[in-house]
């Protein structure tokens, strides 16, 4: 089966994959994405749609390189759609560079599709059922096995022109040679199944990468054309290819039908179910425009532009397209079967559990905008409830979300905010704001700023670009604030924001008083003191003085008294 893989590293949240899948076979947890296999129809639109290159597939380039390696004799099935591309300047260099690859023979899947279209002629001929629907487009036949089961019936048990082609090749060539089958759709990756004749599947894109690291330069080569195709049936990828090479008149009747896209397919198989059309034969093409449209195509080419390259390049003819007129005959039958997938579907309570998860309580609330990638508000819930999206891929409930939250956060903080314009018009201002300045009662939105305060710095600010912190004091409003200015250009609005700090500055104020009258009162008692201390000082230096004096008096009576004692006169 075909997969399509999704990098986890490059999926970013955009959801356009699911806004784009036709089935919504997309799932999505904690902001990636994956296919859902059982749902899938492997149309490709999401790989096509994807901003970011997240989904690729499987390429089976490294499988033909080994093939080649091994000296397999490798047929390539190339897909008529190779005469609409641009990867290089002629599509017969693709050609030039399979063989230079070593592959033995490329053909254009064209040779089947001329047995295809020939049965389609016949069943239409003996016309046995009501309804015939072709079968070439494996994107249709997934479609009907997966959502129309009740139409097998009109699918006519006829392979692809793919699978003709590679049982053809195996029947000229021997059942050993391997058949790759090179074109623009991605589903045929899940058509070639385990019986499949063909080995391998590459698109228009790997084939091109496999020649990149295969290091051919095909702009060198010689033009080479196919070794084999029919020339006059190369439009069959063109919407109304089918009928054309079937021999089915080009017809408006309301017998004929000719459908592409997903789309137009399903409203036409809805319409054929319910009773509404009934037509004998359907040609049903996934891709709009037909096959030149697959999702492998190079994308620097319109519709029109290919439609014209191939219709320009389609009547040219090769030497080996008459060979099939002796063509082995091949087996063209195949069964179809319903893929037995049954989407469930959630009660209306988780539903409306879902809904509610998101602000949508009645009809009224749901808005249907498609952001998250669903057709409705109900589908999505849907989805929810199958494990396939979450409640916060809702754009407006998110958005209003975020805006609740920054208002909530804006409305209960202490700062005062007050946004201007470039002209100093005042645009918003929050709570805090008025209680501050009195906006309210003075009927300040809509004003000039200057008109109600100075703005001064507001306009330096948006004049200079630069945000500015400063601290300003309103005496008529006893108001003391630090105030941080931050200039936007993209919105060209100056927002303000103002811290109130006058019970601050006041507590400071009280402080310094304190500190000034602590000083005073240390000043003077420290000159109280230096007073005491001179008074006590010039107490002690008299008392000194006159007990020195009687010290001396009385040492000097005590020598004299001594000094007659040892007289000897006396």
């Amino acid at each position: 089966m075909g997969t399509i893989l999704t990098s986890e590293a490059q999926c970013r949240d955009c959801y356009k994959c699911i806004r784009y899948c036709p089935v919504k076979a997309i799932g999505l947890k904690e902001g990636q994405a994956w296919v859902v296999e059982e749902k899938c129809i492997w149309c490709g639109q999401c790989i096509v749609v994807c901003p970011q290159r997240a989904k690729s597939t499987i390429s089976e380039g490294p499988l033909v390189e080994k093939f080649l390696a091994e000296g397999a004799r490798v047929v390539v099935s190339l897909a008529p759609s190779y005469l609409a591309t641009a990867f290089t300047s002629t599509p017969w260099k693709l050609v030039a560079a399979l063989k230079t690859m070593g592959v033995f023979r490329v053909e254009e899947t064209i040779l089947g599709a001329k047995l295809v279209a020939a049965e389609y002629g016949r069943l239409l001929r003996e016309q046995k059922q009501p309804t015939v629907i072709t079968s070439c487009c494996p994107v249709v036949v997934n479609i009907i096995e997966k959502y129309y089961p009740a139409l097998l019936a009109a699918l006519p048990g006829i392979v692809s022109p793919m699978e003709a082609h590679a049982r053809l090749i195996k029947a000229q060539w021997g059942p050993e040679t391997k058949v790759v089958f090179v074109g623009p759709c991605i589903a045929k990756k899940d058509e070639r199944t385990v019986d499949s004749a063909v080995d391998a599947v590459l698109t228009f894109d790997e084939l091109v990468g496999l020649l990149v690291t295969q290091k051919i330069d095909l702009e060198h080569l010689a033009d080479q054309k196919p070794d084999a195709t029919v020339a006059e049936i190369r439009t069959f990828p063109l919407k109304q290819g089918t009928l054309k090479a079937a021999g089915i008149e080009d017809t408006l009747a309301a017998d004929v039908i000719s459908v592409c896209g997903v789309e137009e397919c399903m409203e036409t198989f809805t319409a054929l179910s319910e009773g509404q059309i009934q037509p004998r034969f359907i040609e049903a093409l996934a891709c709009r425009g037909g096959c030149i449209n697959g999702p492998a195509m190079d994308s620097n080419l319109t519709l029109p532009v290919r439609k014209a390259r191939l219709l320009k390049l389609a009547p040219t003819a090769t030497a080996e397209e008459g060979d099939m007129a002796v063509a082995p005959s091949v087996k063209l039958q195949r069964q179809h079967g319903a893929s037995g997938y049954v989407e469930l579907e959630p009660s209306a309570e988780e539903i409306q559990k879902v809904l509610a998860l998101t602000g949508k309580f009645t009809p009224a609330d749901e808005t249907n905008c498609g952001g998250c990638g669903y057709g409705s508000c109900r589908e999505k819930a849907k989805a929810v409830c199958l494990g396939l999206a979450e409640p916060e891929m809702c754009i407006p409930y998110m958005k209003n979300k975020a805006q609740s939250l920054s208002n909530a956060v804006v409305e209960i903080t202490d700062n005062g905010i007050i946004i201007v314009d470039q002209d100093l018009i005042i645009q918003e201002y929050n709570p805090a704001a008025d209680q501050m300045f009195n906006l309210e009662k003075r009927n300040a939105k809509g004003r000039r700023l200057d008109e109600l305060m100075s703005a001064a710095n507001f306009r330096r600010a948006w004049k200079t670009q630069k945000p500015r912190t400063y601290r300003k004091e309103y005496k008529d409003l006893n108001l003391i604030t630090d105030q941080t200015l931050y200039p936007i250009a993209k919105y060209g609005v100056v927002i303000g924001i103002f811290t109130d700090v006058t019970a601050e500055e006041k507590r400071r104020a009280e402080i310094y008083n304190m500190r000034q009258e602590a000083l005073s009162r240390a000043s003077r008692v420290i000159k109280e003191q230096m007073r005491i201390a001179q008074e006590i000082a010039g107490l002690l230096g008299e008392s000194t003085s006159e007990t020195k004096a009687t010290l001396l008096e009385l040492i000097q009576i005590m020598q004299e008294q001594e000094g007659n004692e040892h007289d000897p006169q006396n």
